[in-house]
């Protein structure tokens, strides 16, 4: 019986001690690591046959941050939490032109009857009281080629087109005679469309030189042809004459140069990988430069003397709790709340930045701190 006892007891502690392969397993878990990764990525013409978009773009935003996170899933299949993309695409974006064509020179009664006294407009809401006077219900994408007298300090004669589109009237920028000759014309037109489209992007550098405008920037230009009158604009009873007819054309500037606009936008999304698949992120990953670290140490001098000479000095934060020069999470997030202040004022509420920078804790190294802006104000995340 004895025997029996002992072997039970045996038995008992073979069953109930570790097993080896959990010390296996846990320390496998303890050195396995996420990898990571951030990417700057455009949309190839593949990348759109893969997606079924035969056309090489989306039809809309919404489309394009539904179908690409699978796309980055395929990319960078070993990629997970904390990885970036930072994703340019083209998105189907159509400018509407015009479908018909009205050309009308504003008359001494037009003034008159308006009230303007001086026989000019002088404002943006003359000139659109003066459309809802004159065509109160007018067609969808009629263009109104208006000549015009307009006081900036002086009185000139303008000629710019108005698009009805959507609702309501569209300002379509025109050239004046004097910009046709700069343009290389003997007369205030153009011989044909392909040769309005090679010199009107070279004059708009040059027109908006010094009031430049923002990369992606659409802008309706109104060009003049000799052409064909095929509609019969000019209502002679003919289709067969020549007369000078208006045209809408569209341009886009990339920051450089100014070209024809084809109806497709060029945009681009970041997407970030939040452990289990890729979603839309506005994450800016930024490190600190030389210059920000002089610039903190600059605005917080008077605040924490000590520290913010420390790192001015050495460039790395003192992260030891022992340091007279200690940097703690709270000082930082006050100089994160300067620095990013300066650097991107016009920020929203829910733009996130994770912030790398030089830190000392005993050696030199990097740390990295994840901030958004809630309430106008940079907090952790």
């Amino acid at each position: 019986m004895k025997k029996l006892i002992y072997c039970i007891a045996i038995l008992g502690t073979i069953f109930t001690s570790c097993n080896p392969n959990e010390d296996i397993y846990s320390d496998l878990n303890a050195v396995e690591k996420v990898i990571s990764g951030d990417v700057d990525y455009a949309l190839s013409d593949d990348d759109y046959d893969d997606l079924n978009k035969s056309f090489g773009n989306f039809d809309s935003e919404t489309e394009a941050k539904t179908l690409i996170p699978g796309l980055l899933s395929s990319k960078f299949p070993v990629w997970g939490k904390g990885s970036s993309a930072l994703v340019s695409f083209k998105i189907y974006s159509p400018k509407r032109e015009e479908k018909s064509l009205i050309r009308y020179t504003v008359s001494s009664q037009d003034y008159t009857d308006l009230g303007h006294t001086f026989g000019n407009f002088d404002s943006a809401s003359d000139i659109q009281g003066f459309l809802e006077y004159k065509y109160p219900t007018p067609a969808d994408r009629v263009l109104v080629s208006l000549t015009y007298k307009y006081y900036s300090g002086t009185t000139s004669t303008l000629n710019n087109g108005f698009l009805f589109i959507n609702g309501a009237w569209e300002t379509i920028l025109g050239f004046t005679d004097s910009e046709y000759n700069i343009m290389g014309e003997g007369f205030p037109n153009f011989t044909n469309e392909d040769e309005a489209i090679e010199k009107i992007p070279v004059f708009l550098k040059d027109k908006f030189k010094y009031e430049p405008k923002a990369a992606g920037y659409i802008l309706a230009t109104m060009y003049k042809l000799y052409t064909t009158d095929v509609n019969d604009v000019d209502g002679d009873g003919r289709t067969d004459d020549n007369t000078t007819l208006s045209f809408v054309k569209y341009f886009i500037f990339d920051g450089n140069i100014w070209s024809e606009y084809n109806d497709v936008l060029t945009t681009k999304i970041q997407f970030g990988h939040d452990g289990t698949t890729w979603v839309p992120d506005n994450t800016i990953k930024y490190t600190f430069t030389g210059a920000d670290v002089a610039f903190i140490s600059n605005a917080l001098i008077g605040t924490y003397p000590g520290p913010a000479d420390n790192v001015g000095f050495f460039g790395s934060f003192d992260r030891r709790t022992s340091s007279g020069n200690y940097w703690s999470d709270a000082m930082l997030l006050e100089a994160f709340n300067l620095l990013l202040n300066n650097k991107n004022a016009s920020a929203a509420d829910g733009q996130k930045y994770v912030l790398t920078y030089v830190i000392y804790n005993g050696s030199t190294t990097n740390e990295t701190k994840s901030v958004i802006k809630t309430g106008g104000v940079w907090v952790y995340q």
